[in-house]
C-alpha cells in the first residue's frame, strides 16, 4: 500500500533530522546517510534551518542540530543525557559553593545560556535560558573559545563588537587571543570584573570526542564572595563535574 504523501514527508524528516544528528556533515554525506536524494534532502534542509531545527555552518558547510530543537529536547531529556547530568553536576556546584553556575553553548557564531543554577544568596548571578552572551567579556566565552584554532577564533570574532562594558573589558582580537593563551595554560577562564564591575567568573571549557568545546560551565557571584584568592579552588570544583561531562561526551 502506499504511504500518504504527507506521512512520506514526515518519514523523510525523520531521517533526515536523525542523519544530522548523528553528526555533523555536508549535504552529500547527510543526503547519503538519510537515503534521500540531495535536491530532496536540500529542499527540506532549507526548511528546517529556516526554522531553527538545523543550523549550517557558514564556513564548513555542514549541517547539525540548532538551539531550537536543542532546546526542545532539553525539556523532554529530564534527568537523561548531557542535559541532565549537567544539571545534577550544576546543582552539586551550587550546594557546595552557593554562588551560581551556568551552562553556556557555542551555536554557529553566538554564545547561548543553555541552562542555569542560580545562588540561593541574596545577591548573586542572574541568566536566563536561551540569551546570548558575550564571547570577550565571559568566563564561558573564553573558555569555549580557548580551545578552538586561533584560525577559527579569528573567524567567529570576524564581524564580533568589542563593546567595553566596564574598564577591565578586553577590547581587541589580539589582546583576547594573548589572555586564551593564559586560559590554556592554566586550564581555566576568568571574567574579573570584565562584563560587570563587582561580578565575578570562573569558567572551564566542556571537551567533547574532538578535543574542542561546544559548552562551558561557570560558577559566578559578587566579587566579594569571589575573590581572585578563591578562583582556583572554583576551578578545580567545576573541574571535577566537567570531567564526568567529557567522559559522557567522549573526550579522553
Amino acid at each position: 500500500m502506499a504511504v500518504p504523501d504527507g506521512l512520506q514527508s514526515v518519514d523523510r524528516l525523520t531521517s533526515l533530522l536523525d542523519a544530522v544528528a548523528a553528526e555533523p556533515g555536508p549535504l552529500a554525506v547527510i543526503a547519503a546517510r538519510a537515503g534521500l536524494s540531495e535536491p530532496t534532502a536540500l529542499r527540506y534542509l532549507n526548511s528546517v534551518v529556516r526554522n531553527g531545527w538545523v543550523e549550517r555552518d557558514p564556513r564548513s558547510r555542514h549541517y547539525r542540530i540548532g538551539m531550537r530543537l536543542f532546546a526542545l529536547s532539553r525539556s523532554a531529556l529530564g534527568r537523561q543525557g548531557l542535559m541532565g547530568l549537567a544539571g545534577t553536576a550544576m546543582a552539586t556546584i551550587v550546594d557546595t559553593c552557593e554562588e551560581t553556575a551556568t551552562l553556556g553553548v557555542r551555536t554557529g557564531d553566538q554564545l547561548v545560556i543553555a541552562h542555569a543554577v542560580e545562588s540561593r544568596q541574596p545577591i548573586r548571578k542572574g541568566a536566563t535560558i536561551g540569551e546570548t552572551d558575550a564571547w570577550h567579556s565571559t568566563g564561558l566565552g573564553k573558555a569555549i573559545l580557548s580551545t578552538l584554532p586561533e584560525a577559527e577564533v579569528r573567524e567567529t570574532l570576524r564581524q564580533y563588537d568589542f563593546e567595553a562594558t566596564t574598564r577591565r573589558t578586553i577590547t581587541s582580537v589580539k589582546a583576547l587571543l594573548s589572555d586564551l593563551a593564559t586560559v590554556r595554560g592554566r586550564g581555566y577562564a576568568i571574567d574579573d570584573e570584565e562584563s560587570v564591575i563587582g561580578l565575578r567568573c570562573v569558567a572551564v571549557p566542556v571537551r567533547d570526542h574532538s578535543g574542542t568545546a561546544r559548552y562551558a560551565l561557570s560558577v559566578s557571584g559578587p566579587s566579594d564572595r569571589v575573590p581572585s584568592s578563591r578562583l582556583g579552588e572554583l576551578a578545580g570544583l567545576l573541574r571535577k563535574q566537567v570531567d564526568h561531562l567529557e567522559l559522557f561526551l567522549g573526550f579522553e
